[in-house]
């Protein structure tokens, strides 16, 4: 069995522990470590800590917007709690100006949008004008 991460959220931090604990002792019997235990509840890794998990450190630089955390392919903000969507390689990406269908089809396959969170933006993309297969627009 094969587990690449686990991700839940409890309405309270002593839910959260307790959860975490049975899910630690779940794996344990299955022979299996957990690692990288990571929340945003600064109470919660203190407890987490304190009873030896293998917690990740919270990147302070997440205020700096270089935040490294990662979730479902998502950077998360632990300090703001919530997901943001790196744009910088799509930037460069359409920077290029090519103005095909194959192109802009391109560029919306490297948006990751696991949750569906932007795709009321890109499902409503569509090709008013005919546009080539391949070469450039002509205005």
């Amino acid at each position: 069995m094969y587990v690449d991460d686990w991700i839940t959220g409890q309405d309270t931090h002593e839910e959260a522990f307790l959860i975490s604990l049975h899910a630690e002792n779940i794996m344990k019997e299955a022979g299996m470590e957990m690692r990288k235990w990571i929340s945003n509840d600064t109470t919660l890794m203190s407890q987490w800590a304190a009873k030896g998990f293998d917690t990740y450190p919270v990147d302070t630089s997440v205020s700096l917007g270089s935040n490294k955390t990662k979730v479902i392919g998502l950077a998360w903000q632990t300090l703001d709690d919530c997901l943001t969507l790196d744009t910088k390689g799509l930037l460069e990406f359409i920077s290029t100006k090519k103005n095909t269908k194959r192109f802009l089809l391109q560029a919306i396959g490297k948006i990751f949008d696991p949750l569906g969170l932007i795709s009321s933006f890109t499902n409503g993309l569509s090709f008013k004008n005919e546009m080539p297969h391949s070469g450039t627009l002509e205005e």
